[in-house]
């Protein structure tokens, strides 16, 4: 059975500014790794919004979403909203494919002394209690799809009032 992915868009009150956060089985992951890790600080967000400046590692991040059938990639999937980069808290997952099914194996803190944005996950420290995830694979790029879309846009970006859920207070 494989879990379900999708999107939501919330307004951030502070900034006025929107933001897609990715949902498995209706829970954002920030609440689903803050429920395993309630020592990780609140307001971590995904990695493939248009937020990341720095074009290595926006790159990094793109390259690892999905890995070619039978290999695994780190991914960076979220990160802190007060520094939006890579340097500071990174949730990893180890994502894995084959010709249906997307993997989420294991999710851990980024926690190496990288120097460049292509060493990020080199050492992360694996959380045992946060279950794996599979999607289907189909679904799975869709969602990537509509973080892609975004990519060269500013972060002006004005949703309708139905596409925003709430506000969300980062």
């Amino acid at each position: 059975m494989s879990n379900t992915l999708s999107t939501k868009t919330y307004l951030n009150k502070f900034t006025g500014k929107t933001f897609y956060i990715i949902e498995v089985d209706r829970r954002s992951i920030e609440d689903i790794i803050l429920k395993y890790r309630p020592e990780i600080k609140r307001g971590i967000v995904p990695t493939l919004l248009n937020w990341l400046s720095d074009p290595e590692e926006r790159r990094v991040v793109w390259e690892r979403t999905l890995p070619h059938k039978g290999k695994k990639s780190n991914l960076p999937i979220l990160m802190c909203s007060e520094d939006i980069d890579l340097w500071c808290t990174l949730i990893m997952v180890e994502v894995e494919a084959d010709e249906n099914f997307v993997y989420w194996n294991r999710f851990g803190l980024e926690n190496s002394d990288a120097k460049t944005p292509e060493e990020i996950g080199k050492s992360i420290e694996w959380y045992s209690n946060i279950p794996r995830m599979i999607f289907d694979k189909k679904k799975y790029e869709k969602l990537l799809d509509k973080f892609r879309v975004r990519l060269d846009e500013t972060n002006e970006y004005t949703p309708s009032e139905a596409e925003i859920v709430e506000e969300y207070q980062l």
